[in-house]
């Protein structure tokens, strides 16, 4: 070969080398979005579940701590207790 052929068949070479790099450059970008929209997923259900979970959960806890209260409220007291002047609070979570 002389030098001529050979340029011409290095850059050909070296083209076939850029054309296949940027097909698996591509393909890593498509996978890389892929799992990209699966992690935002899985962020979005884990928020909602949490979310879901605390709003039903709180109505059954304020309604607790409604009847706690109540309770503590409905409670007969003694002339020796109004006395002492004792607060009870009671949270619940």
């Amino acid at each position: 070969m002389c030098s001529l052929e050979r340029i011409s068949f290095l850059q050909e070479k070296l083209q076939d080398i850029r054309n296949h790099y940027l097909s698996l450059k591509s393909e890593v970008a498509s996978i890389d979005r892929r799992r990209k929209r699966i992690k935002k997923k899985e962020r979005e259900s884990t928020v909602a579940a949490s979310s879901y979970s605390s709003s039903s959960s709180s109505p059954s806890s304020s309604s607790l701590t409604a009847a706690v209260m109540l309770t503590l409220v409905d409670t007969p007291v003694s002339s020796s207790s109004c006395s002492q002047n004792s607060v009870v609070s009671v949270e619940c979570r």
